[in-house]
């Protein structure tokens, strides 16, 4: 009605109606509905799907948070809450049906085990780490992940987190950028005029300050994880490493590691 906003939730057979003065969408890019936020799902053989798992007695030092790269995707493994080992990657929609029908197995494996076996297989740093390690509950699927720029407001919904963008895993700023996102976008609304008018500014200049401090994080994602999901990433990445660490200072503060949020102390 252009004061308040409504939104219509139902769960069953049971509707209800929420009036606010602002709708933010906060949902993850893959999560389906009906909201104008949420993407249509496609399936395209490059589409990045995410796993996790977790493990307790690992060998992984807990000042290491390495950069996994095997073929047909990356990840990374860090120690967790509890002393438990965190290992999260992305792996390409084809090469994961691929990994599935090796021939050597007489069914299909479970997406799950697929993964699993490639990052042991792979990656000489997972299979230190886990030598002695023990799953710790199941490994968890998302995806496919949908990396890029959209709409900060649009149809008079405000979006924050992935929403309203998404960066590549490979650099690991997927929280932090959500929890930043929303800070922008409370700083705006607390100075903002009620009403739709008061809104819209609020969503132009929300829009302008998110792209100043997260478009160049996204751009710098994408062409790392090009680097990674490279056939020959494996040989790269290391060479580059090597011949110039500097490159890693120059990655952090290209991934938005080092940029401070306005108006944050």
């Amino acid at each position: 009605d252009g004061e308040m906003q409504m939104v219509r939730i139902q769960a069953g057979s049971e509707t209800r109606v929420l009036r606010a003065p602002v709708i933010v969408a906060a949902h993850g890019s893959w999560e389906p509905g009906p909201l104008p936020s949420q993407i249509g799902k496609t399936n395209r053989p490059s589409d990045l799907l995410g796993f996790k798992a977790h493990f307790t007695g690992s060998s992984l030092a807990p000042d290491l948070m390495p950069l996994l790269v095997f073929p047909g995707g990356y990840g990374g493994m860090v120690l967790a809450d509890h002393g438990r080992l965190s290992i999260s990657c992305c792996i390409r929609r084809d090469m994961l049906a691929r990994l599935r029908k090796q021939p050597n197995h007489q069914s299909h494996l479970s997406a799950a085990d697929a993964v699993s076996r490639h990052l042991m297989e792979s990656c000489r740093g997972v299979r230190d780490a886990l030598e002695s390690a023990h799953a710790d509950g199941a490994w968890l699927a998302a995806g496919p992940i949908r990396p890029g720029i959209r709409s900060c407001y649009e149809r008079d919904i405000f979006r924050v987190g992935n929403a309203a963008g998404e960066s590549h895993p490979v650099v690991a700023e997927g929280i932090s950028m959500a929890l930043q996102s929303g800070w922008l976008l409370a700083s705006e609304l607390a100075c903002a005029p009620d009403g739709r008018a008061g809104r819209e500014a609020a969503g132009r200049r929300y829009e302008a300050a998110w792209k100043k401090l997260f478009s160049t994080r996204l751009h710098a994602a994408a062409a790392i994880a090009g680097i990674a999901l490279h056939p020959g990433s494996a040989t790269l990445m290391p060479a580059i490493v090597r011949n110039f660490p500097q490159a890693l200072t120059l990655g952090a503060q290209l991934s938005g590691k080092t940029k401070p949020v306005p108006g944050f102390v």
